[in-house]
């Protein structure tokens, strides 16, 4: 009998294919977490931003209802808008609010701002 001292032609295939898969997995798992990590980035930024254009609206009595702007430096314009609504709360109360939206590239952030007539009839 004779005695086999290396490995057959489909064992070496199939180690190829697994070790083929394996690095491909790997591959595939750096391109999403690098995906990942840029939206973290601008969602990240997206709320630094709108939370600036928040404290504009808090603290500036004069500022427009929409705009954008773009921070030397920063490859991202940021625009804002604002819309006033209300909801009835009970009989013939209004709540009044404004909707801020902040917009960076196709992300959007919405805040909330208390209107300055607050409950419209009370």
């Amino acid at each position: 009998m004779r005695s086999q001292n290396g490995f057959t032609l489909i064992e070496v295939m199939v180690s190829v294919v697994v070790v083929s898969l394996v690095i491909t997995a790997g591959y595939t798992l750096i391109g999403v977490s690098l995906r990942t990590l840029s939206m973290v980035d601008t969602e990240r930024i997206l709320l630094s931003e709108a939370q600036k254009v928040y404290l504009d609206f808090l603290t500036q009595s004069d500022m427009a209802d929409s705009g954008e702007r773009h921070e030397e430096g920063s490859p991202y314009v940021v625009k804002w808008s604002v819309e006033t609504d209300s909801v009835p709360v009970v009989d013939e109360l209004e709540l009044t609010f404004r909707r801020l939206t902040v917009e960076i590239g196709d992300r959007e952030i919405v805040l909330f701002l208390q209107s300055s007539e607050g409950l419209g009839e009370f």
